[in-house]
């Protein structure tokens, strides 16, 4: 992240530079100024800004670990944010976070808008992040703006199937229903069951993929989560996307399949058997 923030509008003085020396990494700087200057590591400037903010703002991790050791707090409230965990939940540098995380910081916390930080870090972009964060406590179902069905499963069964699969590995529930829809009979849907059987994949573009979702389907085949009927919302994306293919690159199976008179078991067994082809090189 960069910063577009001028520090010098924010402090001075001692804590002026222990933030300059803080995003330049210099540890030893850190500490002689805490102890010798007196610097505070836990200053907030008059307009909200936390010193420990700017580190992560660098993105420097030996700055952030330095602040941290110096007596730091990791949990700092941030106007409009939430805490500088929010920050670091977007750092691009996993070391940030786990700096944080080592030191006391709560991986199980929202902002302001009630996005867990897991959230929030996957809406960075930064996995690795995400991944940091439930192996140090976080609630891997925590819903997003207190939607009990707007899960981090949910966000990543959009097609990003190799991040579904580990969260399915670890417990993550895909049972969520929806308690509330703008059309009523989508109502009680279980989008993540939905997403993995269906969400349209290219198995011949994008193997890999088509893999990853397999291994999805095969996870919830297991807990009797067999093939839903398609939803429209994601017909609509298939045909969008190509015409007739289906989730993980099989071929759109007869609608007695979908309109619940078929054999759910042999039907799941014919997409598997379509996506193993669909990854056989050609």
């Amino acid at each position: 992240m960069t910063p577009n923030l001028h520090i010098e509008q924010h402090f001075n003085g001692p804590e002026l530079e222990l933030a300059q020396a803080a995003a330049a990494g210099r540890g030893d700087e850190v500490q002689r100024l805490v102890k010798e200057r007196h610097a505070d590591a836990n200053a907030v400037s008059p307009g909200g800004l936390p010193l420990l903010a700017w580190p992560v703002l660098h993105g420097n991790a030996a700055g952030v670990a330095a602040l941290l050791d110096a007596g730091a707090d990791p949990n700092r409230a941030v106007p409009a944010v939430g805490t500088v965990m929010v920050w670091a939940a977007k750092a691009e540098s996993p070391e940030i976070l786990r700096a944080f995380l080592e030191r006391g910081g709560r991986a199980d916390t929202s902002d302001l808008d009630r996005q867990p930080l897991t959230r929030i870090a996957a809406l960075a972009g930064q996995w690795d992040n995400v991944k940091l964060l439930i192996e140090h406590g976080a609630d891997i179902d925590a819903p997003a703006h207190g939607d009990s069905g707007d899960t981090l499963l949910t966000y990543y069964s959009r097609g990003q199937f190799d991040k579904a699969h580990w969260l399915l590995e670890r417990g993550a529930d895909p049972t969520h229903r929806l308690e509330s829809a703008a059309k009523p009979e989508r109502i009680g849907a279980q989008t993540v069951v939905e997403n993995v059987y269906w969400w349209p994949v290219d198995g011949g573009r994008f193997p890999q993929l088509a893999q990853w979702q397999q291994r999805c389907q095969q996870l919830l085949a297991a807990r009797d989560l067999t093939l839903p009927r398609e939803p429209a919302h994601l017909q609509r994306l298939r045909l969008a996307q190509g015409g007739g293919e289906l989730g993980g690159g099989g071929q759109a199976a007869p609608a007695s399949h979908h309109e619940g008179g078929g054999d759910l078991k042999t039907d799941i067994e014919r997409r598997e058997s379509e996506l193993k082809d669909a990854l056989t090189p050609r």
